[in-house]
């Protein structure tokens, strides 16, 4: 025993998952109760094993159902608890020895038949898979979801003439499931690439059933990948119509597919927006725009379609067409929270931030609950308010614009979904903004999972570890990131700013910002950092040197202008260097800091001695 079998690979699963819940609920009618049957010798190994198995504590219940099942290997609920555990543990061969005994002990029941069907298909014997599931047809006890793995075994073994027999046999078996069988039909076809084949199919399988939503999907995206361009429109319009019809006859009833079924539209109008969003994905949007421009000057598209042109265009740059579209969205649906939404976007386009901030405060009225809507009114007050909300000591009005960021930045934090990259590195920016690190840090981390976002994630956590008082794991993250990306500027400046500011390791810093230069020679960020790094080494008039080229590229950055103006001050040009200090604090640098370097700097006028920096 326990002789682990090969792991599960391929689509084995994927066939062997197609059964799990027929089994189990078959297992389940025919099951016996723990207490039950088990002899009295046993009992006690037993009933630890099940405990434990129920715990999901597999390899501890083997130890305890393997010497109940070898005492007595005829009893079903010993032997079912002990196949259960093998299987949970991958010792798959094991678990078939003991369903073949449970089926030779008792060959009328189809739950055990069912359950060998499944180890045999997860193992990859397809054919004794395929003899147990005929027996149970035989019996008489099939199920959709039997037709469905039978089918689905026999393509595997290559015999597709015969699954689509099978699928054709379910037909009549099962007429309420006649979309799911066409559709299992069409996956079946559509991994031999037979498109023509498929196309024929889906003809045949509309006239029967033309209420089903999947088959006209179905139609829809298999013309396209055939050509059929003009064909896939006029079938997208007459999808609309027929499903408008049904709606207004009160007669519509969508019927839930099996897994792995094309996704129903949403009534009404989602038929042409499926066909233009089928285009994007395949990068046609000229041709997207192409399904539902015309009907828009029309005046016949409906609210979903509408918002989607409107969108393709705010998308791809188009604001002059984008701005009558979503003009005509508000007027005929003033209501529509992603009518406000889409405005807002509008004026996010024309870099009107501010402008912006009013209609998406009016979308996040008519659709509290939406992520998008949220995370959008958090980033434009982000964008809009950067300099207010960047200030140390506010006023009373910034203050009222902290607060307003703050009670939108809590709420889409509860709504925007952790894997939702884009969203939560908008929310790190925003409570780092609030002085809020604790939950920033949390932020960036779930941001970091992008890949395309890692390194400005990862780093602006290091920055919230920094903020929390917590260097050791501040540093790690930045040395981790640059074991990820040893020859990436930013990251190399990154660490070697941290190392500078901290007056750590700075041999090391001054190399790693050096490499980062020899690539970015002009960036002012990279020189001003090595600038402040020759500073904590005491190389002034280098230091002065980096830090002058470094406002000439970035004349604005207050902490550049910071930075020049202590090594100014430090170099005795105490006037030009209180002009720095002071224009980094009008440009919205860190007030305690420089206010604390002026008031040094006030002491050595007043008494002639520099009390350092």
């Amino acid at each position: 025993m326990y002789k682990l079998a090969r792991p599960i690979t391929g689509t084995s699963w994927i066939l062997a998952w197609g059964l799990s819940l027929v089994v189990g609920t078959a297992l389940g009618r025919g099951s016996i109760s723990p207490a039950d049957q088990v002899p009295y010798g046993v009992a006690s190994d037993y009933l630890v094993g099940h405990h434990l198995l129920k715990e999901g504590q597999f390899q501890e219940a083997l130890q305890f159902l393997h010497p109940a099942y070898r005492s007595h290997p005829d009893v079903p609920t010993i032997a079912l608890d002990f196949q259960e555990a093998l299987v949970a543990e991958g010792y798959l061969n094991d678990a078939l020895e003991v369903m073949d005994r449970l089926v030779g002990d008792f060959p009328d029941s189809t739950a055990f038949l069912l359950q060998r069907s499944r180890l045999n298909i997860q193992l990859g014997n397809t054919r004794a898979a395929l003899e147990d599931l005929r027996t149970v047809r035989n019996k008489g006890d099939f199920s959709p979801e039997m037709t469905h793995a039978e089918a689905r075994l026999l393509a595997a073994e290559g015999d597709l003439s015969q699954a689509l027999d099978v699928y054709r046999d379910g037909l009549d078996r099962f007429p309420d499931r006649g979309e799911d069988f066409y559709l299992g039909m069409v996956r079946l076809l559509q991994g031999e690439g037979k498109t023509k084949e498929i196309l024929k199919l889906v003809d045949e399988a509309l006239v029967k059933l033309p209420d089903a939503p999947g088959l006209w999907l179905a139609a829809l995206h298999f013309q396209v990948l055939d050509g059929q361009h003009e064909r896939a429109l006029a079938t997208a319009l007459q999808a609309d119509r027929h499903f408008s019809d049904l709606e207004a006859a009160g007669r519509y009833h969508a019927v839930d597919g099996d897994e792995g079924s094309l996704p129903p539209p949403s009534l009404g109008d989602s038929y042409l927006v499926e066909l233009a969003d089928f285009y994007v994905q395949r990068g046609e949007v000229e041709r997207a725009v192409g399904v539902l421009e015309p009907a828009a000057e029309k005046g016949e598209l409906k609210l979903n379609a509408s918002l989607w042109l409107a969108r393709i265009f705010l998308g791809t740059g188009q604001l002059e067409k984008a701005e009558p579209l979503v003009d005509d969205i508000l007027r005929r649906w003033p209501d529509a929270a992603r009518g406000w939404f889409l405005l807002g976007k509008l004026q996010e386009g024309r870099d009107q931030w501010d402008k912006a901030i009013p209609h998406y405060a009016q979308a996040a009225r008519r659709a509290p609950a939406d992520p998008e809507i949220r995370l959008a009114y958090v980033r434009a007050m982000l964008v809009a308010w950067e300099k207010d909300l960047a200030v140390k000591s506010p006023t009373k009005e910034q203050g009222l614009l902290r607060a307003q960021l703050e009670e939108q930045a809590v709420v889409a934090l509860t709504l925007a979904p952790p894997g939702d990259s884009q969203g939560q590195l908008v929310l790190g920016y925003a409570f780092r903004t609030l002085n809020d690190p604790w939950r920033a840090e949390g932020c960036f981390e779930r941001a970091a999972a992008d890949p395309e976002l890692k390194i400005a994630a990862l780093t602006q956590r290091s920055l919230c570890f920094d903020e929390m008082g917590d260097l050791g794991r501040a540093r790690r993250v930045l040395e981790d990131l640059l074991k990820d990306f040893p020859d990436h500027p930013e990251v190399a400046n990154s660490l070697g700013y941290f190392l500078a500011e901290k007056g750590l390791d700075l041999d090391r810093a001054r190399e790693l910002v050096g490499g980062a230069l020899k690539l970015q020679p002009g960036n002012g960020a990279f020189l001003d950092s090595m600038g402040w790094i020759l500073y904590r080494q005491g190389e002034l008039e280098a230091a002065f040197d980096y830090l002058i080229q470094a406002v000439n590229v970035l004349p604005d950055d207050p902490v550049i202008l910071e930075h020049l103006g202590v090594v100014m001050v430090d170099m005795g040009q105490k006037a030009e260097g209180e002009t720095m200090l002071r224009r980094a604090l009008k440009m919205g640098g860190d007030r305690d800091r420089i206010q604390s370097a002026l008031d040094r700097l006030a002491v050595v006028d007043s008494a002639g001695t520099n009390p350092g920096p």
